[in-house]
């Protein structure tokens, strides 16, 4: 197959494959890149991630068929990557890097097509300065997508040095690669929500409640004003109950009756099994959101305490959202399929 490559589309920075919706380094070697020319037999249009099948070459020019991941299909979607572009039998040419523990399957990164196109799984290179701007806003109400941020969702975790007996009994009964709830399509936690990458997440009013809702795992929970505890004998869920009041401007979320969960999928420190950190039903969280004018953002605040699995509280968690005029779409998870 013979490509007319243009200029390189490249990473836009808001969705960078570090920040994949299950982290990146775990699954996939950056250092080991590949170039993969072929074929495509299927696509998966799937979220929280995307599967593309390809009977490819590879810079050796061996012939074998590839199973390749990458963003969920809405993601792509927004950044020009359909999937009427990717039907089999298509030719194609990708780049991304090499699977830690399979020889033929990857993250791929970038396509590029016969006509001459280069897409990047994370939208096509942009003058931040030239986008179109998002009507101001007066509050926090509204669609907001996460600003970009060095956060990393793997490595070492500083409070898996703080657990307590249980908390270590959890994480060794815990298999980062099978028990996760995002393989099971669950809505997670009310944090990993809130840092999911590259997908909008939107606050609104309902009735004498707040709804804070993301698109990431069709994550929705009702804030309910003004109470002062929870009803009796409510249960204890993923995203748990959560109360609110006013601050002055400040809306504050507190939040408890979480089942146990996972905080972070993967803990990967060097020469140490892969771990995850886990949470009990001890779980506590506040939250604290602002809408900053200034900026036309919100800014999140939350602290996070778990007396049975950790002997001190977290640190501080923050982050902040810029105004967005894209649409909460269903992300229709479907469950991975394990190995």
């Amino acid at each position: 197959m013979k490509l007319q490559v243009s200029t390189l589309a490249v990473l836009l920075g808001m969705t960078g494959v570090a920040q994949a919706h299950h982290s990146f380094a775990p699954h996939f070697d950056i250092n080991k890149p590949v170039n993969l020319t072929g074929v495509i037999t299927e696509f998966e249009q799937r979220n929280p991630h995307a599967y593309l099948h390809m009977r490819a070459q590879d810079a050796d020019g061996r012939t074998a068929e590839w199973r390749c991941e990458t963003h969920g299909v809405t993601q792509l979607t927004r950044n020009g990557i359909t999937p009427d572009m990717l039907k089999p039998g298509t030719e194609l040419r990708i780049t991304g890097s090499q699977h830690r523990r399979d020889e033929h399957e990857c993250f791929f990164d970038t396509a590029y097509f016969p006509d001459g196109r280069i897409l990047s799984v994370n939208g096509p290179r942009v003058d931040q300065t030239a986008l179109p701007k998002v009507a101001p806003r007066d509050s926090f109400y509204g669609v907001w997508l996460l600003a970009p941020a060095n956060r990393p969702t793997s490595g070492p975790q500083f409070m898996m040095d703080f657990l307590t007996d249980a908390g270590k009994a959890a994480v060794a009964k815990y298999d980062p690669f099978t028990m996760d709830p995002t393989y099971r399509c669950e809505p997670v936690g009310i944090r990993r929500g809130w840092f999911a990458p590259g997908t909008p997440m939107a606050i609104r009013k309902d009735g004498k409640n707040i709804v804070i809702a993301h698109e990431w795992m069709d994550i929705k929970r009702t804030v309910h004003m003004n109470e002062a505890a929870a009803p009796a004998n409510t249960a204890e869920t993923i995203l748990g109950y959560s109360r609110g009041h006013f601050d002055g401007n400040t809306l504050v979320v507190e939040t408890d009756h979480y089942r146990p969960g996972v905080i972070n999928q993967f803990v990967e420190v060097k020469g140490q099994p892969m771990r995850g950190q886990l949470h009990s039903n001890a779980l506590r969280t506040v939250e604290r959101i602002q809408f900053d004018k200034a900026s036309n953002r919100i800014k999140l605040a939350i602290e996070t305490y778990d007396p049975l699995f950790f002997t001190r509280d977290f640190p501080l968690g923050e982050a902040e959202f810029a105004a967005s005029d894209l649409e909460i779409k269903p992300f229709g998870c479907m469950p991975e399929q394990l190995k």
